[in-house]
């Protein structure tokens, strides 16, 4: 049954009974008003999905009530009732907002269609209304947060012409939304690259998205430094309607980069030369050029200068990751005989292999190939490997050094797919496999592929001898990236770790 109210709004109280019997008949709720006065009334009390609304009455016609109803935005679909003949009336009330009309006498059948048929007329109105609120809502919303976004929004069509806009580019560039719209983007965006490689126009040549594009924008002639993001925009249909790029002031960044960079500049100088003093100190008194030095004094100046040098090695390693990431870091590549490399690398560490009661061993397969490589680089690689083998293995447990060729396709399994992805890897190719083994602490699965991190160091490898700065291993990371190499660890806590390095050989 309908449960909708509909006011009844007539003077004549036989046609308003006969009415309210045939829409209650249907299922209707109804109410009857006498007049037009009494029907304001009715509707300033009640809500009604529909009024059926004599023309003609005493003291406020249907028309006036019609306007009032439209004037104050009553929320009612009207349905005018008229005397037969006088449809120009009704038709002219239909003007000013009525949804239909009847001409008396009426059949209940054409009543109650046209009564169906208003009352669903108004109820789709309602939802659409609804909508179109909801609709612009949401309109004022996202241009509140386009105006509001601190990057630069524009948005082009097909041909690279602008389609809009946010405030940050008005305010950039000076100039009004409506004198850019329509504008060519080339003409509006001015850079240090050509404008057909604005990322806004690339994407729209190949249909992708065009991500984190560094340029500078030149605003008042001067250039600024900018991120881009681009991607394509498409119709509901799939077809490409144009492009929006996100635009982001990256100065401040820059600026912090140049701070960054003094600082590490200001690491290798004023921290560095101050040790160099200390150790040279040392020296002096280590040697006994001050003075008679006793075996318990010279173990303790001893274990001074190494600390130094251990501080010297961070600042190298700080330095030398640094300028792996600024791309200023200058390999010297040349074949070196692997074995001979190990073998001077191990040497320095048989005495503290000694002290610590470790088993230090090298292995190597027939036929080891000369490899291109840095040395000092390689081999400041192999030191900090045995250099984090010592600390995390206990008196008694042994190291060792694996050198042999193999090729990739039987180790791609053992290397994290977090560490290098599957496409990152060739599927074949031989190379140099340099293993460092040992019968530590072992270190977690989860932190396999984070300790090559800077700053990151496993928790059980926290727990060691000596605790370090987790520079050690990025700077591995660096050099063995720079080698067009790999570098991963496998482990299993409190059974050991081994660490693994690929070098590329020759096909």
């Amino acid at each position: 049954m309908n449960a909708e109210k509909i006011l009844i709004v007539d003077d004549e109280a036989d046609i308003a009974l006969i009415l309210k019997l045939q829409l209650e008949d249907a299922g209707y709720v109804t109410d009857r008003a006498r007049d037009g006065i009494e029907a304001l009334e009715f509707l300033a009390r009640k809500k009604y999905a529909l009024m059926l609304l004599d023309i003609k009455m005493p003291r406020m016609d249907g028309l006036q009530v019609l306007e009032r109803v439209q004037r104050e935005g009553q929320d009612v679909a009207v349905v005018m009732m008229t005397a037969h003949g006088s449809e120009d009336i009704a038709v002219d009330a239909m003007k000013r907002g009525a949804i239909d009309y009847i001409a008396k006498p009426f059949s209940t059948d054409d009543l109650l269609k046209r009564v169906d048929r208003a009352i669903e007329f108004a109820r789709t109105r309602r939802e659409n209304l609804r909508l179109q609120r909801q609709l612009e809502e949401e309109r004022i919303k996202t241009a509140a947060i386009l105006q509001g976004m601190p990057d630069l929004l524009i948005a082009v069509d097909t041909l690279g012409r602008i389609m809009t806009v946010n405030g940050k580019v008005e305010n950039l560039l000076g100039t009004g939304r409506e004198l850019l719209l329509g504008c060519m983007v080339g003409d509006v965006i001015a850079a240090d690259i050509p404008a057909v490689q604005l990322p806004a126009l690339l994407v729209l040549q190949t249909g992708a998205p065009c991500l984190d594009t560094t340029y500078n924008l030149l605003v008042n002639g001067q250039p600024v430094p900018v991120l881009s993001n681009a991607t394509p925009l498409f119709t509901s249909e799939g077809e490409l309607a144009g492009s929006v790029e996100i635009i982001r002031d990256i100065s401040t960044l820059k600026a912090l980069e140049r701070e960054r960079q003094d600082f590490v500049s200001m690491l290798s100088h004023d921290l560095k030369s101050p040790i160099t003093a200390i150790v040279g100190s040392l020296d002096l008194v280590r040697e006994g050029r001050l003075g008679p030095v006793n075996g318990e004094q010279r173990e303790y100046l001893e274990s001074a200068i190494e600390s130094c040098g251990e501080m010297v090695e961070m600042i190298d390693t700080l330095l030398d990751i640094h300028k792996f990431d600024a791309g200023k870091m200058v390999l010297a590549i040349r074949p070196e005989e692997t074995p001979v490399l190990i073998q001077r690398a191990v040497s320095r560490f048989r005495s503290a292999a000694q002290r610590a009661s470790l088993d230090l061993s090298t292995a190597f397969g027939d036929d080891i190939p000369d490899v291109p490589m840095d040395r000092n680089k390689v081999t400041r690689v192999i030191n900090n490997l045995l250099s984090n083998a010592f600390k995390f293995t206990p008196e008694g447990g042994k190291v060792t050094i694996l050198v042999e060729t193999a090729e990739i396709g039987a180790l791609r399994s053992r290397i994290p797919a977090e560490l290098y992805k599957p496409a990152e890897l060739p599927e074949s190719g031989r190379f140099l496999l340099v293993s460092v083994v040992d019968t530590g602490v072992g270190i977690p699965a989860d932190a396999l592929a984070t300790i090559f991190d800077r700053f990151v160091q496993a928790k059980s490898r926290r727990a060691g001898k000596t605790k370090g700065t987790g520079l050690g291993l990025a700077f591995c990371r660096k050099v063995m990236d720079a080698h067009h190499g790999y570098i991963w660890a496998e482990s299993v806590e409190g059974a050991g770790s081994t660490f693994s390095l690929l070098f590329p050989l020759a096909a």
